[in-house]
């Protein structure tokens, strides 16, 4: 019986070593498994890491090729450009020397010099130099005269349409208008201030008695001028007309491109209509107006 047990005992401590040992070699196993898949992982890491590098890298590399290639494209351009200009001095200087000796020629064939005289060559270049002055204080004197931007007009005003004031005849007179160098640009049109002052001869025939009373309502104000295309105006003035506050309006077209342009005339001609309101034509009368055909002469200096 004893016996029986001790071979029990044995074998019982035989099954727990080995179950033991099997434990061990299971976890064993897990750990190998477990270091296996956290070393796969690494990689695949590591391998991400290294292909978002390598396209950052080729990314920025891209990028400096191309603003290298567009800075090479620019200063080639800019070469181009520079060496066109370069050529077409060249011409130009070539061109005027050409000009200047046949105008030296020509100076010369009339003085009778010989240019190969050197003192006679000293006296034409300098005559030529004195010529060449002259012509520049004058080109000067025409751009200082033409950068002033003031215009001064005088219209004549030959009435068409009147108001009942005006009974014993139509007025008529003249206006004149000086025009500024100051303005601005409204959309496409440009807008001059200007001043504008006229007088202007009328009548008025007494219904009581048949009488005729003179008229002469002076005009004078501030306003400006829109000019469309160099062809078509429009002009308005507030202030007074007659005894009372008014306005006028003059509105046409303008000759400018013939008379400036193609005649090469310092004069322009303005033609179209004109309109002046009073709110009392003579002191305590009534509110009136006319209208009148008007052709003006423009002068710029």
């Amino acid at each position: 019986m004893t016996k029986g047990i001790f071979i029990k005992t044995i074998m019982a401590m035989v099954l727990l070593l080995s179950g033991v040992y099997a434990q061990e070699n299971v976890d064993a196993i897990e750990k190998a498994r477990q270091a296996k898949e956290a070393a796969d992982k690494a990689a695949a890491e590591a391998a991400s890491a290294t292909e978002a590098a390598i396209e950052a890298a080729a990314e920025k590399a891209a990028k400096e090729a191309r603003e290298d290639a567009k800075r090479k494209k620019e200063e080639e351009e800019a070469r181009k450009i520079a060496e066109a200009q370069a050529a077409e001095e060249a011409e130009l200087d070539a061109a005027a020397a050409v000009a200047a000796k046949e105008a030296k020629r020509k100076m010369a064939a009339e003085l009778g010099i010989e240019l190969d005289d050197e003192s006679s060559q000293a006296t034409l270049d300098s005559l030529v130099a004195e010529s060449d002055t002259t012509v520049q204080e004058e080109a000067d004197d025409v751009v200082a005269k033409e950068m002033l931007g003031w215009n001064v007009g005088l219209a004549t005003s030959i009435g068409l349409v009147k108001g009942k004031s005006f009974s014993g005849g139509l007025p008529m007179g003249a206006t004149a208008v000086i025009t500024t160098p100051y303005g601005l640009d409204v959309g496409p049109f440009k807008y001059t201030v200007s001043l504008g002052l006229g007088g202007y001869t009328a009548s008025y025939e007494n219904e009581d008695d048949g009488t005729t009373v003179d008229l002469n309502p002076m005009f004078y104000g501030l306003g400006g001028n829109l000019m469309v295309a160099e062809f078509v105006f429009a002009e308005g003035h507030v202030g007074m007309v007659g005894d009372g506050a008014g306005f006028r309006g003059f509105a046409g077209v303008s000759l400018e491109k013939i008379m400036k342009k193609a005649l090469n005339l310092p004069v322009n001609l303005l033609i179209g209509s004109e309109a002046f309101y009073s709110t009392e034509i003579v002191e305590g009368g009534n509110a009136s107006g006319w209208a009148a055909l008007g052709v003006r002469l423009d002068y710029s200096f």
